[in-house]
């Protein structure tokens, strides 16, 4: 079992099943996908989002749950992605997987100062480099967050098309902030 702290920053990282590239920029509606998903999942469970990526076969996220419901939002989250992109995958005639997400548990790695939270979001902002994707993070087709994004608030994403009930938000606006422990150190 997994302690859940509520204000506690959250490193999370969570794979595809059999590393395969489900997550990778194969259709535009991915993207779209996993942003409305997490934007949904934000405001279901007043999580705050400091950073997220996509790369290839696995996600990076680095959030702050308002209460102890992390697991509420992770289980959202990734419900929805999964049902969405097995839609996706069938109407595009891909073979869809038994599982989008591979069985282990999602990883999740709690932040405790500021050192660990800018160390975490670096990693995750360059991580498609220690990949060998790519030489800059914004060169990485459909990368999801700029560092700018903190800056500027939020970002607005429409409901993808055919992928969600139509009794959800056809627009939600992901907030996105600094980890509070980092912002309180660098203002």
């Amino acid at each position: 079992n997994r302690i859940v702290v509520s204000g506690a920053t959250t490193a999370i990282t969570r794979r595809t099943s059999f590393r395969k590239a489900f997550l990778a920029p194969w259709h535009p509606m991915v993207k779209q996908i996993w942003l409305y998903a997490l934007a949904d999942a934000q405001r279901e469970t007043a999580t705050a989002i400091h950073h997220g990526i996509l790369v290839i076969n696995h996600e990076h996220l680095q959030a702050t749950p308002s209460r102890d419901n992390l697991p509420e939002f992770l289980h959202r989250l990734h419900r929805d992605v999964s049902c969405a992109l097995h839609t996706l995958l069938a109407e595009e005639r891909y073979d869809t997987p038994r599982e989008l997400w591979d069985g282990r548990e999602t990883h999740c790695m709690r932040l405790m100062d500021a050192e660990s939270q800018l160390s975490s979001l670096v990693y995750q902002h360059i991580n498609c480099i220690s990949a060998g994707l790519v030489e800059r993070p914004e060169q990485m087709p459909d990368f999801a967050f700029d560092l700018g994004h903190m800056k500027s608030g939020s970002i607005e994403v429409e409901r993808p098309h055919g992928f969600f009930s139509r009794d959800r938000a056809s627009a939600l606006e992901l907030h996105v902030t600094p980890a509070p422990l980092l912002y309180r150190a660098f203002g």
